[in-house]
């Protein structure tokens, strides 16, 4: 079995890597700090598990989550962050993570997340706020929600997605008037803080 530990902070991976050793001796260890590396370790590796922190270089919050998760669909994500907004943790279970883990909690949360994740369910502490003030998004707002995050305009994430720039301003209209913000600055502060 492989795992990834995916995060920018060295002394968190060199931190995690042994407990991970000792619980789960068989196990092949990897480690990314950035979009591009893990990208290319799952790839490679395509590990079982993939510990993943939110804000990455690269990773261009929201939108690279829920890439990495879509490209990779027999890995099993689990996001390991320093955020723990309500509204950011719904996204990720909405782009299919298995699980949130702040980086605040204990190292039991995080194996109790893991050992989750491996058996295909979904972990998130109980201690841990969840609801997102009754947000619903649809797949596609999620996805241009993440956008918004990565500051693209209206204009370019038309491109991407290949819609019109007006139906575009509705989604984001719509996306706006659920998060009960009013402009793209506090959307991105609500859910996407970096």
């Amino acid at each position: 079995m492989d795992i990834l530990i995916a995060d920018d902070h060295t002394m968190y991976r060199q931190l995690l890597r042994p407990l991970l050793a000792s619980t789960y001796p068989d196990a092949a260890i990897a480690e990314a700090e950035d979009y591009l590396q893990v990208r290319a370790a799952c790839i490679r590796r395509r590990p079982r598990l993939l510990i993943l922190d939110v804000f990455m270089p690269g990773m261009h919050g929201l939108a690279g989550v829920r890439e990495i998760i879509r490209q990779f669909p027999g890995t099993r994500v689990l996001i390991c962050s320093a955020i723990d907004n309500p509204i950011l943790v719904q996204t990720m279970l909405a782009f299919g993570a298995r699980g949130y883990v702040s980086k605040a909690m204990t190292a039991d949360h995080l194996l109790e997340g893991i050992a989750a994740a491996l058996d295909g369910g979904i972990y998130i502490p109980s201690d841990m706020p969840v609801d997102g003030g009754g947000v619903q998004l649809t797949g596609r707002q999620w996805e241009i929600l993440g956008m918004v995050c990565m500051g693209l305009t209206n204009k370019e994430i038309a491109r991407r997605l290949d819609l019109s720039i007006s139906t575009v301003k509705f989604h984001v209209g719509l996306i706006l008037e659920t998060l009960r913000v009013q402009n793209r600055q506090q959307a991105i502060s609500a859910c996407c803080p970096v």
